[in-house]
């Protein structure tokens, strides 16, 4: 895994319970995606990502030279009117053995943003990026250009003129909801988004959360839907420039039910409430 050279959190006290407090970063220049409202779900999952390296540095439980990847995650919102986050708290797993974690983020009233956990894996004995070869290869031989897609426009999914969309209309085939997807480096990555960011290795958790939102919106027909839950259980790296199915399995008045495929295989599945 590259080297981290920045940190979003700052000012981190491990407890005696075990628990690290951190400070959030308000740098809007540093972290452009401080932007978006601290409900988003883009927001959610990339706080998800930062705030646990800065916690597991604090712990001295991080390895840069390990791979690691997060394979299931859960948010819930608390307060639906509070600001960006000025502050947090990580608990990480008693067993030393799973990479489990909970946070808990609050904005600078006090009020509580969002509670998320996660679990993770970590490919110890793995050559990480030989390993990844054949998947980048597969899907390369089917890679399409993003001109060559067709996007749902930004009023249907709530975005601003400087996102661009990432998922198609809905259709309906085989009695199901359906539509497709296509992350790739130029418009799921900085800077032709402009609020991404990852290794570019893989679609990651925020890309993810940010398709199941798109979706959610097409379902609902609202743009301004604000998720209240979400749930993401990823156990196949979706990869990038290739396209991505999306099947929606399960839309109530409350509830989307969403799964990811890629080249015909299972990818994901994510929950959103709102």
């Amino acid at each position: 895994m590259p080297k981290l050279t920045r940190s979003y959190t700052s000012n981190t006290q491990v407890q005696s319970d075990g628990s690290v407090h951190f400070a959030c970063s308000q740098d809007q220049g540093e972290w452009p995606w401080l932007a978006l409202p601290p409900q988003h779900p883009l927001v959610i999952q990339t706080q998800n990502f930062w705030t646990s390296v800065g916690a597991t540095q604090a712990l001295q439980a991080r390895d840069d030279d390990k791979w690691s990847a997060l394979t299931w995650t859960r948010w819930q919102l608390g307060d639906k009117d509070a600001g960006q986050a000025v502050r947090g708290v990580f608990w990480p797993s008693k067993d030393e053995d799973k990479l489990e974690f909970s946070i808990a983020l609050y904005d600078a009233s006090d009020r509580l943003i969002a509670d998320l956990t996660g679990k993770g894996v970590i490919f110890r004995n793995r050559n990480f990026e030989e390993w990844r070869k054949g998947s980048k290869s597969d899907a390369l031989k089917v890679a399409a250009p993003p001109a060559e897609s067709t996007y749902a426009s930004r009023d249907m999914l709530g975005l601003s003129e400087a996102e661009p969309p990432l998922i198609a209309p809905l259709s309906k085939a085989g009695g199901a909801l359906r539509t497709a997807a296509l992350v790739t480096k130029q418009n799921g990555l900085m800077p032709g988004h402009p609020f991404f960011s990852g290794s570019g290795d893989h679609v990651n958790a925020p890309h993810l959360a940010e398709l199941s939102r798109q979706a959610a919106c097409l379902c609902t027909e609202d743009p301004e839907l604000q998720i209240q839950f979400g749930e993401m259980d990823m156990h196949r790296y979706i990869e990038l420039g290739t396209s991505i199915d999306i099947t929606v399995t399960q839309q109530t008045d409350g509830q989307t039910c969403l799964t990811f495929s890629q080249l015909g295989k299972s990818c994901a599945a994510t929950i959103l409430r709102w």
